[in-house]
């Protein structure tokens, strides 16, 4: 049997450092999320400090990729998909 599965694919590749877009795309996903809460339970929810989280949402500084990868995780999506990298999920 020849089926190629998805385990079987190489991942995409995630970057080092997210770009301006990929940047844009998780403060977008994270304004979402934290619509319903406050940033203390945004922060709890991603494990992340309050400080942090509002310095991200709020342009200060540039999400590390673990963080765009708690995002997607609290938002039940992809992280590449978040990214807007070839070969995500849905």
């Amino acid at each position: 049997m020849t089926a190629e599965h998805d385990q079987d694919r190489e991942p995409p590749s995630i970057p080092a450092v997210l770009t301006d877009e990929q940047t844009a795309r998780v403060r977008a996903r994270l304004d979402r999320f934290a619509k319903g809460t406050s940033v203390r339970g945004c922060a709890k929810a991603l494990g992340y400090a309050r400080k942090y989280v509002r310095a991200v949402r709020d342009g200060v500084i540039r999400p590390s990729v673990h963080f765009a990868a708690r995002v997607a995780h609290v938002v039940g999506m992809d992280l590449a998909s978040l990214l807007g990298l070839s070969g995500g999920a849905p």
